[in-house]
This record gives C-alpha cells, sequence and structure tokens, in this order.
C-alpha cells in the first residue's frame, strides 16, 4: 500500500509577509533615463512679464551723452553761444568804466598828494657889509644852499620864482635876515640844488643878538643856533605835462659852529609841508 505523502505547503504570498512584519513595501520607482544630449541648433524660449520695469535711467544720462557725442568742439561753441551780444558788451563796458575809474582814482592820488620833498642845508656863507655908503651900520647877508629831494616816482616837482625865505636867531627870536628863492638852475625836477641869497635887515636898536655879534666879529667857532623858514610855490609834472600848483612851507632848525664865510654845519633837522 503506497505510502501518503503530506503535501508540501504552498509559499506565503507578498502580501501576507508585508503583512505580518507590520507595513506593505512601497514598489522602487524606475530610474528616468539619461539626458539626450543636444545639438547646438536648439532653441530656448524665455518668459518676461511685459509690464516688470528693472530699471529707468536718470535723465542726466541723457545729457552726458548729448555733450559726449557732441564732441568738445560743440560744448565749446555752445557754452560760447549762452552769452548773448548784449551780456558780452555789458561786461565789456562795466569793466571798460572799472579800469577808467580805477586810473582816475590813481592820478588823482598822485597829482593831490604828492610826496612831501625832503631838505637839507649844506652849506652857509657870511658877507659882511661894512657901515658907510648910506648905510648907518653894518650889513650882514647869509648865502643859504639847500638840497631838495623828490620822493615821487611818477611825479617830478617844479620849484617856482617868488619864495620867501627868512633866518631867525633861534634863542632870541630875532630876524637876522630874509629873501627870495629863486627857480633852481637844473630846472627843479628830482634832487633839486639852489641858493637862497638871505640880505641882512637892520636891528632892532641897532644890534644884533650879542651871540650873533660874537660869532661874527671874533671869528670864533662857537655854536650858534638858527632857523631857517622857506615858502616855495611847488608845481606837479608828469612828463611835460604841468598839474596843480602847492605851497611848500620848510623849517629847518640849523646849529652852525660860527659865522664866516665858509660856516661849518654842526647840525640840522629841517621838516616841511604843505599849505594847500
Amino acid at each position: 500500500m503506497a505510502e501518503r505523502r503530506p503535501a508540501s505547503p504552498e509559499p506565503a504570498s507578498s502580501s501576507a509577509v508585508s503583512t505580518a512584519f507590520g507595513s506593505p513595501l512601497e514598489p522602487v520607482a524606475a530610474l528616468p533615463p539619461p539626458p539626450s544630449r543636444r545639438s547646438p541648433q536648439d532653441t530656448y524660449v524665455v518668459k518676461v512679464q511685459k509690464d516688470q520695469i528693472y530699471r529707468v535711467p536718470p535723465p542726466e544720462n541723457a545729457y552726458l551723452a548729448e555733450r559726449y557725442r557732441a564732441g568738445p568742439s560743440k560744448q565749446s561753441s555752445s557754452s560760447s553761444s549762452s552769452w548773448s551780444p548784449c551780456v558780452v558788451r555789458a561786461v565789456g563796458a562795466l569793466l571798460a568804466t572799472a579800469a577808467l575809474v580805477g586810473a582816475a582814482i590813481a592820478i588823482c592820488v598822485v597829482i593831490l598828494r604828492p610826496g612831501l620833498p625832503g631838505f637839507s642845508v649844506h652849506g652857509l656863507s657870511v658877507t659882511v657889509h661894512a657901515a658907510g655908503n648910506g648905510q648907518p651900520q653894518q650889513r650882514v647877508d647869509y648865502d643859504v644852499f639847500l638840497t631838495a629831494v623828490n620822493p615821487n616816482k611818477m611825479t617830478a616837482l617844479w620849484y617856482r620864482d617868488g619864495g620867501a625865505a627868512r633866518l631867525t636867531h633861534e634863542a632870541s627870536g630875532a630876524l637876522l635876515a630874509k629873501g627870495v628863492v629863486g627857480q633852481p638852475a637844473d630846472g627843479g625836477e628830482d634832487a633839486t640844488d639852489f641858493t637862497v641869497v638871505l640880505h641882512g635887515v637892520q636891528q632892532h636898536g641897532g644890534r644884533a643878538p650879542r651871540a650873533v655879534e660874537k660869532a661874527i666879529e671874533s671869528r670864533s667857532r662857537d655854536h650858534v643856533a638858527l632857523r631857517l623858514t622857506v615858502e616855495a610855490t611847488v608845481q606837479v609834472h608828469i612828463g611835460a605835462l604841468g598839474f596843480a600848483q602847492r605851497r611848500l612851507a620848510v623849517d629847518c632848525e640849523v646849529v652852525s659852529a660860527g659865522l664866516r664865510k665858509d660856516v661849518h654845519i654842526a647840525s640840522q633837522k629841517c621838516r616841511s609841508v604843505f599849505r594847500n
């Protein structure tokens, strides 16, 4: 009698197996195929919104671009054309007027306010005339040699005739001599040397101050203080053109070593001023 074999158990299904372990297994997705190489002739289309504005250039860029395209020649012509002929003429007239006014002011300052000339006494000579021939006492004449230096660079000072000069004794104030100032021999333009001739005057009481008589008679070298005052007319010149005349006053304090023919000047101090 044939032996009966027990039937082999059927394999459990996958669902049963997955259920037994808790959750069903998800199927694995297939990998995509590798990308194929595209040819250079392929076309790409990029879509951009029509109403989207990324940036607006400032208006100055248009002006700069226009100047760059115009070039330097047109830029200069445009800048020069911005000045109208009326404006150019007005500016030129103003500049010319300012130049004329400045020149007039400078001329007025130079002519109306010239620098004061400097004076110095560089010589003094005494001549004694004995009494007689109608004069009751001796007369003493003084020749004073003056030098005037013009400090002005643009103008010349011309000394005219008619100036007056006086010589007094400083201590007593007695008038010793007086005279006139003649026109200098060199024309009187820059450094001017001229002589002032002073004639002795009759003294009050018939006698000069004791210090003056002693210096004249004894020919001593004692110091005698004198004061020389001169007034002269000066005309301001620029080249050959003569302008206003000024009245000049000069005051010199002179100390002489004696009074004789050639007097030594021990010290001196001169000041000058315009009267008008």
